[in-house]
């Protein structure tokens, strides 16, 4: 009676959702490169000048504050110093030429247009920007999901407990005789492979979606969520230390200050500097050994500009727990928080979920159409 229940509950929250889990799967498989892909158009529009060589640190600082484009804003520069440094200010950015300093006003920029409308389509079902009411149904959608996710592995579990049961729904088999049972072998069969992840994807962008959700997160911590977005701590400077003036002349110049950092931390990749104002003694970098949202891989310094020493140091341990664990649910919704393996684990997850919605639904249209056509041979023969 219980799988009865379940089974009808399963099709029909999948019945309702089961479009925008597709649409969402859909478009999430798009996105999962979608940091490479942009990175490499933004690399393409780079021409080398014959016998140049890149801009070092210094150069391109220098290059900001005469164009009045520097103090305030954070210089993000590569290990490589052939791909294009990042200009920030707030929540937006440049690319600048590695040659010349100039800001790279087109470069990236139609790959970086269509996945800002594949992630309105995402997170908004839109393609002109945020959208309450198609925020609200994705999030629900996502809400279905993981309802989904645990009612599939019940459902998932055979009658009989036989390996031979098991064998069937884990393993894709050839040559079966109808469109039924081969839609059966792939929902049970992706739906085993891909539960974890899926679970994980669904679980996380309620967390993305849901304030109450995000702030359970910090409940479970004994933490109380905080009031803005917050992010990681670590990278302000000590009041006691942030008015001490300092003549530029004794300043060390900006590539002295990254080998100082580099020290501290080896193997990095990227290093944002937040560009000081002048006579500032001390300067913030933050060191990054991943791809940027690998929390555990970043580091925040803070470098006095007169000797390089660092005077503070501080990585995920500044982090409360339920700030990390608020972080990794953010960046486990895309897999890039395990790197390249996980952002093709999700990848392959959104793939097994549209196998999922196609089937599932296949399945249960089949079963009501033979329920209806056994109701009508029930009363014909009355």
């Amino acid at each position: 009676m219980l799988r009865t229940i379940l089974f009808w509950a399963h099709f029909a929250a999948g019945a309702v959702a089961g479009l925008f889990i597709f649409l969402m799967s859909a478009t999430g498989l798009i996105l999962s490169y979608e940091a490479q892909i942009t990175e490499a158009a933004v690399r393409s529009a780079v021409e080398a000048p014959a016998g140049a060589e890149p801009l070092d640190a210094d150069a391109l600082i220098a290059k900001l504050a005469l164009d009045g484009s520097g103090a305030g804003r954070t210089l993000v520069l590569d290990a490589d110093p052939a791909v294009p440094p990042e200009l920030r200010a707030g929540r937006s950015s440049v690319r600048l030429d590695p040659y010349t300093g100039e800001v790279l006003e087109e470069a990236g920029a139609g790959t970086a247009a269509f996945f800002r409308k594949v992630t309105y389509l995402h997170r908004w079902l839109s393609l002109s920007g945020p959208s309450d009411t198609g925020g609200a149904i994705n999030g629900a959608a996502n809400l279905v999901f993981v309802f989904l996710a645990a009612s599939g592995l019940y459902l998932w579990l055979p009658r009989v407990m036989r390996w031979s049961q098991f064998r069937i729904r884990l393993l894709l088999r050839r040559g079966l005789p109808t469109a039924q049972a081969r839609h059966f072998s792939w929902h049970h069969v992706f739906g085993a492979w891909a539960l974890v992840p899926l679970f994980v994807i669904a679980l996380s962008g309620v967390v993305i979606s849901y304030p109450w959700a995000s702030r359970l997160v910090y409940a479970a911590y004994g933490e109380t969520a905080p009031a803005g977005r917050g992010g990681p701590g670590g990278g302000a400077l000590p009041g006691d230390l942030a008015g001490e003036a300092l003549t530029e002349d004794r300043a060390l110049p900006a590539s002295a200050l990254l080998a100082a950092a580099g020290t501290l931390a080896p193997g990095w990749k990227t290093a944002a500097i937040a560009l000081p104002e002048d006579g500032a003694r001390y300067v913030t970098v933050a060191m990054d050994r991943g791809n940027g949202r690998q929390a555990a891989k970043r580091e925040t310094l803070i470098l006095d500009r007169a000797t390089g020493a660092a005077l503070g140091h501080s990585g995920i341990e500044a982090q409360s727990p339920a700030s990390r664990a608020r972080g990794w649910f953010r960046f486990v919704h895309t897999g890039e928080v395990y790197g390249l393996a996980g952002q093709t684990i999700g990848a392959a997850a959104c793939l097994a979920a549209m196998v999922l919605v196609y089937t599932g639904l296949s399945l249960g249209l089949r079963r009501l159409g033979r329920m209806r056509r056994k109701a009508a041979a029930g009363r014909a023969a009355a």
